[in-house]
């Protein structure tokens, strides 16, 4: 096994190693290891953690594997990628939900240790999807899909009212998991059942709360909200989670970070599209 960091006194060495016979993911592994380097401060927020080589060599990885830990720690927001820099210690009193990070609101919040987190799961199950649903996932007009239905609240706050479809098999693979009880995350959850993000389009606009909405996040009848709906693709571009989420943008901000790109190589200013 392979070591990452010179430990002091009697912390044991298995916290800083890849165990090569666990059925654990190596990438999860290694995110578990930064992890604790981070939370037991010998990462502050601002400092660049080890690239991509050096934990290629150190721990004896791959570099997709590396690749693989650096978007979990991302999606966690433990970290944040800059291009032609690496990877940084995030600040964890920047409690933004940032569109354009292929993560969750669960991910992004609940990490933040000031803040308490809670989750109602409203209904789950197999039903026909609704046409814009089913549309989004590039399914038939009334397919079966997987439908969940969930409120957040922020230190005992309405946050959001959120509901997701996804296709029966990949619906499948929550039945019996922790997420239906409000007590996991969605994108996690599907990430370790293979389903991971690799690219996602999440669109923002300014609506009137519809009446179940506004009931769940305790808002009169047609107040302002924020509508913010994402379709999420695996490796292979098949889209597997579509959502729309009602956002009291009292209660959680919502941000988008530009970066701009190089003109001669074609790209436009990055706005999570």
């Amino acid at each position: 096994m392979y070591g990452m960091f010179v430990q002091s006194g009697e912390q044991d060495k298995s916290m800083d190693t890849i165990n090569r016979t666990s059925a654990e993911p190596y990438y999860l592994q290694l995110a578990r290891i930064i992890e604790i380097q981070i939370k037991s401060g010998q990462y502050k927020a601002g400092d660049r953690v080890p690239g991509e080589t050096e934990l290629c060599r150190t721990f004896d990885l791959a570099r997709s594997t590396v690749r693989e830990t650096f978007r979990t720690l991302e999606q966690q927001r433990l970290i944040r990628m800059i291009p032609r820099r690496g990877a940084f210690v995030s600040d964890p009193i920047d409690n933004r939900w940032k569109l354009q990070v292929t993560q969750g609101f669960l991910e992004t919040e609940a990490h933040s240790p000031d803040r308490s987190i809670d989750t109602v799961v409203i209904r789950y199950g197999f039903e026909p999807l609704r046409s814009f649903a089913a549309k989004a996932l590039g399914l038939a007009d009334g397919e079966r899909g997987f439908v969940l239905e969930r409120v957040r609240h922020i230190d005992g706050k309405s946050a959001m009212h959120s509901t997701n479809y996804l296709p029966t098999d990949v619906g499948s693979v929550l039945l019996g998991k922790p997420v239906l009880e409000g007590s996991a995350s969605l994108n996690q959850t599907l990430r370790e059942a293979g389903f991971s993000i690799y690219a996602a389009r999440r669109e923002v606009a300014a609506v009137a709360a519809p009446v179940s909405t506004a009931k769940e996040l305790g808002l009169s009848r047609g107040a302002p909200i924020l509508l913010i709906q994402s379709t999420s693709r695996d490796e292979k571009g098949r889209p597997f989670d579509f959502y729309r989420s009602y956002v009291r943008s009292d209660v959680v901000t919502v941000s988008v970070d530009a970066e701009a790109r190089n003109e001669l190589s074609g790209s436009n200013v990055d706005v999570g599209g």
